[in-house]
């Protein structure tokens, strides 16, 4: 019988080494035209896909209203793709442990499936179940300074390489207003004086008053 603690190491090894290939590959595909893609056409598509459209489009906005699947700009990951791509590391992982192999690609798929929603909603926001939630606007306050500092913060679903790596680019002072003004901090949360910005002071006061009419 196997034993929960070794299920769960798997798992757990599985979601790191996932964080480190969504890393890798959204720094050296997604943002690189690299050798490589000059041959090999899924690897132009998706440079051409993410940095130049997806990029492109949400350069000077974070988010937009809500399209139809195939116009939405290079947010969505293709699930079963995902899977497939999985199946080498499955095979290297084989040698070591066959069920941690054989549960790689359902990470990869349920990675890519937490990707799509999570991704529309930051660019797409529809409030979603989950639009609330703490981890939730922690990731969108992350992938929103991918946006501002597209060098830094290359996971979207599962930031550990971003921290392990060094490409992490946290929150500062400097992009309070700009987070404020895409819903995804809280006046509470960003205490800027008044004397350094009215402007961002009266937006803060506004939604004070409206808290208190609710």
């Amino acid at each position: 019988m196997i034993n929960p603690l070794t299920v769960l190491g798997w798992f757990g090894f599985c979601v790191v080494l996932m964080s480190f290939i969504e890393h890798q590959v959204h720094c050296h595909f997604m943002h690189r035209k690299t050798f490589l893609a000059e041959f090999i056409a899924p690897l132009k598509r998706i440079f051409k896909s993410h940095a130049i459209m997806h990029h492109g489009q949400y350069h000077k906005i974070y988010a937009d209203e809500p399209v139809p699947i195939g116009e939405d700009r290079g947010i969505r990951l293709n699930v079963v793709e995902g899977m497939i791509e999985a199946l080498p590391f499955s095979a290297v992982i084989a040698i070591f442990s066959i069920p941690c192999a054989i549960m790689f690609p359902f990470v990869a798929a349920m990675h890519h499936r937490l990707w799509n929603l999570i991704h529309l909603e930051m660019h797409k926001p529809e409030q979603r179940f989950f639009s609330k939630w703490p981890i939730y606007r922690h990731l969108a306050r992350h992938h929103y300074l991918h946006h501002k500092f597209p060098g830094k913060n290359f996971n979207v679903v599962l930031p550990i390489a971003d921290y392990i790596t060094g490409t992490i680019r946290p929150v500062k002072r400097s992009d309070w207003k700009g987070l404020y003004e895409a819903g995804l901090l809280s006046m509470r949360q960003t205490p800027l004086p008044q004397h350094e910005d009215r402007t961002f002071t009266r937006m803060q006061e506004k939604q004070l008053q409206e808290a208190g009419q609710r």
